[in-house]
Formats: C-alpha cells, structure tokens, sequence
C-alpha cells in the first residue's frame, strides 16, 4: 500500500522538530510505499500537502498528532484548530484515502478526537510500531487489531488494550525518509531516544499513561550507532536526547556517555536530567562526553509546592543544583535552564515570592549561559493535578479539557485559588518582558 505519514503543522512558527515518532513508525512499515510529510518545514503547508497528495496518491495517510497546543497561558497556540484543517485537505484532495491518526496528543483524547471528526478512519492509541503495520495487514477486519479505535455502527469502539512495543528490538528510525537539513539549525531540532516509559510520578504529567510507568531502554551501544550515524552520514554537529529524563536510570546514561568517549565521536548535545540523579561526577562526563546544554524541571521552588507536585527534591537540591554550575570551573561552560510552574498546588505567597526571586537570582547567576523560565501548568486527563482542580472547584466534570477554542483553553491552566489574584501582575510583567526584548532584537 502507498503510506503518507504526515507530521501535522503547529502554526506558532517555533523552530522545526525532526519527526522522530513518524520516522520509527516508517521502519515498521516494511513491504509498504512510504513518504514523510512534515508540513512545518514547508513554505507553504497545505499547498504542499496537496500537491503530494495528488502525484503520490496515498491509500492510506497517517497523522502525528504531537501536541495539543503549546501549554504556554502567555502566547497560546492551539494546533488542534490547525490539525481539524489538515483532516478537511486530505479529505478533499482525496476522499478515498483511509485516514489514521496517533500521536501523544491524540492519545490523550483519542475517543473525544475521533467522535468530533468523522473523516478519521482509524486511531491508534498510544504508542504505534507493532499496531500500524497490524492495521494495514488486516484493513478489511480492523477490529481484530487490538490497540485502535475503529467506527462501527455509527459509533466509535475502542478494540482493546495492547502491551507497548519492547523498545529494544524496534528497528532505527529511517532518516532516510526527509531531508534532515531544515532541522540542522535548531540545537533541539534532531532528537535520539535512548528509553521509553516513566517511573516518576509527577502530579502534573501525564507520561506514565502515554509510555508505560515501566522503563524500556535500549543498548548503549545501539544507541551510540544512531549517534554516529547522524554524525558521519548526515553531519548532524548538536542533538538532544529525546527523553523526558536522559539520567535516570544514571547508570544508563553514563554508559552512553562513556560510549560516545570510546569511539572518540566529536558531537555536542543536549538533554533534560532529573535533579536526584545528578552530581558533580556525572555532569563532569556528560561534559566530556559532548555535553553543551542541560535542562532541569524542578517545577516549583517552596518545599510545599514541590511536595503537592510529588517531585521528590527540595528547595535545598535546587540550590545545590544551581551552585554546581555556579561553582564547579569545568561546568561553567554549560548552558543550563530550569523551570517552575507559577502558583501550583501547594504554594504558597512565599513560595510565590521564592519562585520570583529564583526566576531572577539564576539569570543573573548563569548570565547568557540560560536562566529559569515560568508556566503554569495546563490541567490534562489523567493527572492529579485534574483532580486536585475538581476537588478546588477550578473545574468540574463537564468541563472539556479539549476545548472548542482558544478562548476555553485559557481556562485550562491551573493557579491556586488563593493566590491567581496575582496571576494579571504577574502576565502583565511576562508580556512587558517580551516587549522590550522584540524591542531590543529590532533595534
């Protein structure tokens, strides 16, 4: 069969992320024609979309819906608005084309997402290597495939839950399949997985659903191959490791680390750690092994907050943490960013105050090498954030956490209730910020 798998388009004009997850399920599509369409390397989107969809003419096409929105309450994008256009061009151009959708946003509402648009054939919940190629061998009996959601009878019907893929044994991702060169630019743009699955057990995150609560890693060796394939073949010079904690467990990530030394690969990278499993040892390998760029989320800075958000540290670790790259001589090279969450479950207006004073005690700390940033936290299904905003009244069960517009999904950001008075302050000053360093890059 003939596969377009299109990476759908996040219209905020943020810098271009290569599409991994479409890249690994194009190796799992062997014996099928496949093509790689990621709409936000394109000029002109939808104009190219249905230019390919008229010369390939795709039996099936397959959409990543990665994201939701941006979770940013200051400059909110909503790409869903964006990804309901995309289903209406490829249903257009050719109606005939099944249309099968995945991807962490879809999952996390995959029977909402595919009641509200009916041109979507077929969904794939969670995660879709061994499901898709499943799917197309036994298209004309779908629901013999577990782990998808089909329409029968008029209504969407889930086929049953599958064990996810064992990571291990899953083929590279085809590079192959797009251009890697629109990606070069962006230090975040190329990413390597080296595990899938969370063990944490953050109040706000929804990962253990969308990826297992059990780890599944891969061979530091096979993982050093893709490194140097990126390196020797693509010429790829800066990547990140696409986990959502690249040190836990520690002693995973430093046989990489010492993989990458042996074979004496000249790359620079980097990755998102977790504060507990951090020390001057391993950051000091992690530099040696090509390590430019680090990135905590701490997520909270008072001792309340972080408890409520069950983050395990304290407002000492932080500190710590800080003082490492503020201290140690062979770190001082890092680019180093942490981030918090404004007014989170359990803070109170001195952890508000701590939050403000850390935001610009580490800027000025770390100077041009990074800083901290400040979110609130998008309220999402299956956390317990969404059950401390039920329990507070900030919701209630009839509220839709996928929203109809932008306008409602304003409404989806968590902030104490006892202290969101200071939520106006404290977006004036953001927007103000913003201001004066478009201001100063203009002129």
């Amino acid at each position: 069969m003939k596969v377009l798998l299109v990476q759908s388009y996040l219209r905020d004009k943020s810098e271009p992320v290569y599409p991994i997850g479409l890249a690994y399920i194009a190796s799992s599509l062997t014996g099928h024609e496949v093509r790689i369409l990621d709409l936000n390397i394109a000029k002109d989107p939808y104009a190219e979309l249905n230019a390919v969809m008229a010369s390939f003419k795709p039996d099936v096409a397959g959409i990543s819906l990665r994201n939701i929105d941006n979770q940013k309450r200051i400059e909110l994008y909503y790409y869903y608005k964006d990804f309901e256009l995309l289903l209406k061009n490829i249903n257009t151009a050719n109606p005939d084309t099944i249309i099968v959708v995945g991807g962490a946003g879809f999952s996390m509402f995959a029977e909402e997402i595919m009641k509200q648009n009916p041109a979507i054939n077929y969904g794939i919940y969670l995660e879709g290597e061994d499901v898709f190629p499943e799917l197309l061998k036994n298209i004309k009996e779908p629901e013999s495939v577990k782990g998808i959601f089909v329409r029968k009878h008029g209504k969407v019907a889930f086929t049953g839950q599958r064990a996810l893929p064992d990571f291990r044994r899953l083929p590279p991702p085809r590079r192959d399949m797009i251009d890697i060169t629109p990606y070069l630019a962006n230090q975040s743009g190329i990413g390597i997985q080296t595990k899938r699955g969370c063990i944490l057990k953050c109040a706000y995150c929804n990962y253990p659903v969308l990826n297992g609560s059990v780890m599944r890693l891969r061979e530091p060796a096979g993982i050093v191959d893709e490194i140097a394939e990126l390196v020797n073949r693509y010429g790829v010079k800066h990547f990140i490791f696409a986990d959502s904690v690249f040190n836990l467990p520690q002693k995973h990530a430093k046989a990489i680390c010492e993989e990458i030394l042996k074979r004496n690969i000249k790359v620079e990278w980097t990755a998102w750690l977790d504060i507990r499993y951090v020390d001057k040892g391993f950051l000091l390998l992690a530099a040696k092994a090509g390590c430019k760029s680090v990135a905590f989320s701490p997520d909270a800075i008072s001792n309340s907050a972080l408890k409520a958000l069950k983050k395990g540290i304290s407002e000492d670790d932080i500190w710590k943490t800080v003082a490492l790259f503020t201290e140690t001589e062979e770190l001082k090279k890092l680019n180093v960013s942490f981030g918090s969450f404004i007014n989170p479950p359990g803070e109170t207006l001195a952890g508000l105050l701590k939050t403000i004073f850390f935001y610009f005690r580490v800027k000025l700390a770390l100077k041009r090498r990074g800083g901290a940033s400040l979110n609130w936290i998008r309220i999402e299904p299956d956390t317990e954030v969404y059950n401390i905003a039920l329990k507070e009244g900030l919701l209630d069960k009839n509220t839709a956490l996928l929203p109809n517009n932008e306008k409602g999904l304003k409404n989806l950001f968590y902030s104490r209730s006892t202290l969101s008075i200071s939520d106006p302050v404290i977006i004036g000053f953001f927007k103000a910020i913003e201001l004066l360093k478009k201001a100063v890059r203009k002129g």
